[in-house]
């Protein structure tokens, strides 16, 4: 079905305010898919209105549950669906949607990365070890992208989505900074020297034709194409193509499994030893919050309680 009036005119909305193209991607694709159940609702809700009553976005986040959406997923749909109702000023009819009432469960071992897994990772990533002769020669392209990636999430604990809006203007090689934008805020951050350096290597090697341009919205990150051996350009957006979240996470997959590594790791076990080291070395609270991007201190407790137990 096509995409309601009600919310392209949000969209637009969106855009207005400045948020960025692959944010406001995320928005349509929730508003549409909520839509799409809508449409097929046996109650028949008028197209191209908001329902009314509350019911029906509670019984949409069951079937999203029963359809086994994390709960990550989960609150990021409420959030965008609030966003809508708050656009159309019905917060105040329903109140603010929540996906889940669930608590969060108590971290244990599992949900962080060990110190020497981390250096088998990095380590494997540049490695030319378990590879075929097609993929060494994807992997002279992309193994500096995947590694400054991985770094990215690893030592500085940015999420998927963070790694894959990042512009190159977001990154100041002469600074030794990086600015982390999300739609709720912005925050910048130190990089090491040893970083930037791999940073700048990945930058550099990518063909002129294909490079991001200096101190604009071009992305970071972007995708490569394995069959004609060249990064993705996007020629309608004159501009490269942005490595996707689905890329990232596959790239996660393979590398863990090639680096031999036995525990199945993600990005959430990345950021999650990113923050339980940052409270090791007694950072504030505020520093802490700022650092990630957090909502409040409220989500540094599972990581207190989990140091208290040990």
């Amino acid at each position: 079905m096509d995409i309601p009036l009600i919310v392209q005119n949000f969209l637009s909305h969106l855009h207005e305010e400045g948020k960025k193209t692959s944010t406001i991607s995320m928005y349509k694709h929730d508003l549409k898919t909520f839509f799409e159940w809508l449409y097929l609702h046996p109650s028949r809700i008028v197209p191209e209105t908001l329902p009314e009553d509350k019911k029906y976005y509670e019984e949409y986040f069951i079937y999203l549950k029963e359809k086994n959406l994390s709960e990550a997923n989960m609150k990021r749909v409420a959030s965008h669906l609030n966003g809508l109702l708050k656009y159309y000023n019905l917060t105040d009819q329903f109140g603010i949607l929540k996906a889940s009432n669930k608590k969060q469960r108590a971290l244990t071992d599992s949900d962080f990365i060990t110190e020497p897994d981390t250096l088998i990772l990095l380590k494997s990533v540049i490695s030319p070890k378990h590879l075929t002769d097609t993929q060494l020669e994807i992997h002279k392209y992309i193994a500096f992208r995947n590694y400054s990636i991985l770094i990215l999430m690893i030592r500085y604990g940015l999420t998927i989505n963070e790694v894959v809006s990042l512009n190159i203007k977001d990154i100041n090689f002469s600074q030794n900074t990086l600015t982390v934008l999300t739609t709720k805020r912005s925050r910048l951050l130190e990089i090491s020297k040893e970083d930037k350096k791999i940073f700048y290597k990945y930058f550099s090697e990518i063909p002129s034709l294909f490079r991001p341009k200096d101190y604009t919205d071009d992305p970071l990150f972007i995708s490569f194409h394995p069959q004609k051996m060249v990064y993705w350009y996007d020629y309608n957006l004159n501009s490269p193509k942005r490595i996707s979240v689905i890329g990232v996470k596959r790239m996660i997959e393979k590398e863990v499994k090639r680096s031999g590594i036995k525990a199945r790791v993600r990005s959430t076990h990345f950021r999650n030893s990113c923050i339980l080291k940052k409270i090791q070395e007694n950072h504030s609270n505020e520093t802490i919050i700022y650092y990630f991007g957090l909502s409040s201190r409220h989500a540094l407790y599972r990581f207190k309680r989990y140091l208290k137990s040990k």
